[in-house]
Formats: structure tokens, C-alpha cells, sequence
């Protein structure tokens, strides 16, 4: 009987102390979750509080520059599980009392620790009393890839309203934003090359009246001007314009009766007109026109031989012309024109000119019909040197008349320029004085010039 009260009352006292600790227990818990809730409402309505200041103050001082912490990020929005939160908290040490600041930790660290450990708490706090209310998991934010950051143009918040309130309603970004000036100015191709080249070249020599190997003072001049605009379009139209004018004097002291005279006269205009055919070949269209400034005398003699506009020759043909495409600039035409027109005309009537260029019936006008093959070429050979070359031929079965021009042009700079200029012409059709032993009827002038140059 001793033994058995001495067991009941053990078991007693047993199941006593058991109740005593599982009440201790829940109250710990219960202590715990108390805790927990109340720094939970303490870190949000210090959130809470903290947003508010924030909007009370941007809207007082536009200018105010204001931060908010960034350990507070996971308070606001939709409610995420971290499980770096709770696993922190749950440590054997998570009894642990309010951390004390350590040597060597500075204030802000201290601080930063506190705050994470409170956030902690009232999301684990969170998690418990609501779970329901959890919809995201922190490993699908770290899925998460940043695409970059979007660059947007500074704007009046009026603006941006009114722009953000219709985009669902619009289609076309014109009805958004409205109409923008941007200063785009849109202008039509300049399918026009326009060049020009202007020459000035002086030459002077002197000797004494006494100099032992005897010799004659002579002074020339020359000036050019050759005027370029060319018209292509890149598809089908071609349109080709030029205007050369060279005027030269050269004095000569054995002539007593002219001061100076003329070595170099000519006016030229010349206009091609070509519409593609197929790959580089131009149905083609052209005039051209020549004559000179001065009136062109013979040494020791007063008679003229020509002058402005006696005679005037006008060509027009056409034909289909060849125009491959060059780089650097090149040019290369080589037309054939087996129809061709040719008026020559003599100014004022001058029976010596008459004469001299075979006008039938001594008219001031004369009209031949022929055919003619015409080349133009002007290439950049070196850096500093170029060719420029001319060759027509017109025939109309009775005469011919032909040219070939070359001009080669040597620049040392800027403005200055060496040029060789060469011309060999045959006519037969003239008067039988022009009639050479050794020539025939072909005719040869040369000259060689340094002076001045510009391009524009």
C-alpha cells in the first residue's frame, strides 16, 4: 500500500510538471507570435508613416531630393516567401537579444542589421497568421532577367498624362503624341555636277638691243575659262553642258603694223542630250557651237581673216552615244551620229572670209548635211596630272573636216598649273592657198603654259 501511494504520487507530480511545461510552452508561443506581430506593425507603420512624409513633402518641394531604404522592398507589393528570411531566423541562436554594436562595426551596419532582423520577423510573422496571402516565391524572382534600362526623353508630367490616358484608345503613335516637330528637313537629290576652271598664264621676254646673239622682246597672255554643268538623274537621263572660252595675245616686234595679235581665239558651246537605250549605251541628241572674239590677222597684214562670228559653225545631230562608267571622276563618250546638220555662217558678209571658207555662191550661210563620230574624254591619269581629249569627224561626202584636241594639265598646288595643249585640224574644204607641200591640208598648233589656275 506504501508503494503504491508512493507511485501515484509520482506519477502525480509527473504529469504535473508535463502540464506545467506544455503551458509554459504555449506561452512562449504565444509570447513569440505576440513579438513577432508587434515589430511586424511596427516596421510597416513606420513604412506607412514614412511613404506618407514622402508624399507630403514632394508634393510642398518639387526639388526636395528623397530616399526611401532599400531593405523595405520586400514590405511592399505583392507578398513574396524569401526563404533566406526564415532560414536567418530559425538559426540556433535566434533567442539571441538585441545585437550589441561590436568593436570595429560601425553605426550604419549595426543599424542595417537591426532593420533586416525586424523585416525578418514580420514576414515570418506574416507567413504564419496569413498564409493565404502569400502568391510568390523568391526563387521566381531570381528567374527573373533585367532586359535593360529604357531610355525616356524628359517631359511635363501633363504632358505624359495626357499621353499614357490615351494610349489604349489609339492605334497610330501620330494619335498619341500628336503632331512633333522634330526638324527632319527632307530635300530632293541635286542631280546636277556643276564645275568650272579658270586660267591665267603670262609670259615676257627681253633682251638689249646690243645682246651679241641678237633676238626679239615678246610678251604673251593667255586666260581661259571652261564652264561645266552635266545633268544625271542616275537612271535614264543624261544632259551634258560646256562652255570653253581661250583668248591669248602675243606680241611681235618685226610686225609694224599690229601691236599684238592673237594666238589663241575660240569660243565653244556644246550641249548633248542622251536618254538610256540599254546598259551604257544613250540614244543622243546635240548642238554645238564655235567661233571667236577677236579678228585674226596675219603678220605685216591688215586684211582679217575671221573674226566674231564670221565664221559661226552650228552642228546639230543625232545619233546613240557610248558612256561607260568610270571611277575617280572619269569621263568617256564616244557618240556616233550618221545624221547630222552643219550651218556656217559669215557675219556681216566679208568677201575675204567668203572666200577663204568656200562659201558656195558667195552667200553669208551655207548648209551641208552629213554624218559625224565624235569622242570626249576626261581622265585623271596621276594625283596631279589629267588628260582632256577631243576628237570629232564630219563629212558630207563631198568634204571633211576633222579635230583632235589634247590638253594635258599639271597641277603643283592649288593655283598653279602647268598645261601642254596640242590641236592638229584637217579641212579640205578651204581655198587651195591653205594648201601645204608637206602637210596638205592639215593644220597643227601647240603652246605650253605655267600660270595660275583656280577650280571652282
Amino acid at each position: 500500500m506504501r508503494y503504491f501511494t508512493i507511485i501515484l504520487l509520482s506519477l502525480t507530480l509527473f504529469n504535473l510538471q508535463v502540464s506545467a511545461q506544455r503551458r509554459v510552452r504555449q506561452t512562449s508561443a504565444r509570447t513569440l507570435a505576440r513579438k513577432y506581430q508587434t515589430h511586424a506593425n511596427s516596421v510597416v507603420q513606420k513604412l506607412h508613416d514614412r511613404l506618407d512624409s514622402i508624399a507630403v513633402q514632394d508634393s510642398q518641394q518639387a526639388d526636395t531630393q528623397l530616399t526611401v531604404s532599400p531593405y523595405l522592398c520586400k514590405l511592399v507589393g505583392p507578398m513574396v516567401y524569401y526563404g533566406s528570411s526564415v532560414g536567418r531566423r530559425f538559426q540556433l541562436d535566434w533567442h539571441r537579444g538585441a545585437p550589441q554594436q561590436q568593436d570595429g562595426l560601425s553605426a550604419g551596419i549595426v543599424y542595417r542589421d537591426q532593420l533586416a532582423n525586424a523585416i525578418d520577423d514580420a514576414l515570418i510573422c506574416s507567413y504564419i497568421n496569413r498564409p493565404t496571402t502569400v502568391k510568390y516565391y523568391d526563387k521566381q524572382i531570381d528567374r527573373e532577367q533585367i532586359v535593360g534600362e529604357a531610355i525616356v526623353a524628359a517631359s511635363a508630367t501633363s504632358d505624359l498624362d495626357n499621353i499614357l490616358g490615351r494610349v489604349n484608345a489609339k492605334k497610330d503613335v501620330a494619335d498619341v503624341v500628336g503632331p512633333l516637330d522634330i526638324g527632319l528637313k527632307i530635300q530632293k537629290p541635286n542631280f546636277w555636277n556643276k564645275s568650272g576652271k579658270f586660267g591665267l598664264q603670262l609670259t615676257q621676254n627681253y633682251v638689249s638691243a646690243n645682246w651679241y646673239k641678237g633676238g626679239n622682246n615678246n610678251m604673251t597672255l593667255l586666260t581661259s575659262l571652261l564652264l561645266e554643268a552635266n545633268y544625271n538623274d542616275q537612271r535614264r537621263l543624261q544632259w551634258d553642258n560646256k562652255l570653253e572660252m581661250r583668248l591669248g595675245f602675243v606680241t611681235v616686234p618685226s610686225d609694224t603694223v599690229h601691236e599684238f595679235l592673237t594666238n589663241n581665239d575660240k569660243i565653244y558651246l556644246f550641249s548633248k542630250l542622251g536618254l538610256n537605250a540599254f546598259e551604257s549605251f544613250f540614244y543622243t541628241a546635240q548642238v554645238e557651237a564655235q567661233s571667236q572674239f577677236m579678228p585674226g590677222y596675219k603678220s605685216n597684214d591688215t586684211t582679217a581673216y575671221s573674226r566674231f562670228l564670221a565664221p559661226l559653225d552650228v552642228y546639230v545631230a543625232i545619233g546613240i552615244d557610248y558612256k561607260p562608267k568610270l571611277k575617280n571622276g572619269n569621263t568617256l563618250s564616244l557618240a556616233f551620229l550618221p545624221i547630222a546638220y552643219k550651218l556656217r555662217y559669215i557675219d556681216g558678209g566679208d568677201p575675204v572670209i567668203i572666200k577663204a571658207y568656200k562659201i558656195r555662191d558667195g552667200n553669208r550661210a551655207q548648209n551641208d548635211f552629213g554624218s559625224k563620230i565624235e569622242f570626249n574624254a576626261n581622265l585623271k591619269l596621276l594625283k596631279n596630272f589629267s588628260w582632256r581629249s577631243r576628237l570629232y569627224y564630219f563629212s558630207t561626202y563631198k568634204y571633211s573636216e576633222a579635230e583632235l584636241e589634247n590638253v594635258f594639265s599639271f597641277s603643283f598646288n592649288k593655283y598653279i598649273t602647268a598645261e601642254f595643249y596640242a590641236l592638229w585640224r584637217y579641212d579640205d574644204n578651204r581655198d587651195m592657198k591653205y594648201w601645204d607641200e608637206s602637210l596638205g591640208f592639215f593644220q597643227f598648233k601647240e603652246y605650253f603654259t605655267l600660270g595660275l589656275s583656280y577650280n571652282f
